[in-house]
Order: structure tokens, then sequence, then C-alpha cells
């Protein structure tokens, strides 16, 4: 398994999602949040490795924040180690420095993002 980059953070924030799969933009909900990356809990069922785009804001600022991101991770609650929400998790691919500091800001009084309830690590990418 890799390591993780970053802590992720409980953040429950609208996504707007486009993908080459649909002419129109989707909405998911995220379920954990970092600076490089989401997990969105949701029936949908895309690829590992399909690219998409993420649009989203963060608290109530004017700024939208929009990366390319690639499907890394696919939960559809099968298999005896799919633990935590059906979705799928997103790694932002062209995030600069800045932008993730400025995100890393954004989140840093949320809490912690929840933790698998059948191993001790993180159920995120």
């Amino acid at each position: 398994m890799h390591e993780r980059f970053e802590t992720r953070k409980l953040v429950e924030m609208p996504v707007e999602v486009l993908s080459t799969g649909s002419d129109l933009p989707m909405e998911f909900f995220t379920w954990d949040f970092s600076p490089r990356g989401a997990y969105f809990a949701s029936d949908a069922t895309p690829r590992i490795g399909e690219k998409i785009i993420c649009s989203f804001r963060l608290d109530d600022s004017s700024e939208t924040f929009c990366f390319y991101g690639e499907i890394k991770r696919i939960n559809r609650g099968r298999r005896e180690f799919d633990c935590g929400p059906v979705g799928f998790g997103v790694e932002f691919l062209d995030t600069t420095p800045f932008e993730r500091l400025k995100i890393r800001r954004a989140i840093k009084e949320l809490p912690l993002a929840l933790l698998s309830p059948c191993r001790d690590k993180p159920v995120t990418v």
C-alpha cells in the first residue's frame, strides 16, 4: 500500500465532476478530502484510471478550484476489505504547491476522516 502525503479531513462538500462518460457535469459530495484528493460517497461506477475534472469551492469563498483528477480506488462494498461508504477515490493531478497550501489552511480545523471499521487506517485514497 502507498504512503499518504496529506492528512484526510472529514469534509462534506459538493464537488462538480465532469467525465468523458457524460456530457453534463455531475455533483458528488465528498466523504473525506485533502489537498491531493477526495473520496466521493456514491453509487456511481467509474473505471480505475478514468480521468475527470473536479470543481469546488471551500467555505463561502469566491475562489473556485478546478483540478484534473484520476480515479484511484473504487469501493463497491462487496469485498471483505471494502470498508466505509460505497464510492470512489480521486487523486488530484495538477494542484500547485500554493493551491495545496490554501486548501490545507481552509480545512485545518476540521475533524480527521473516520477510521475504517475493519482496520486502523483511513479508508480513503
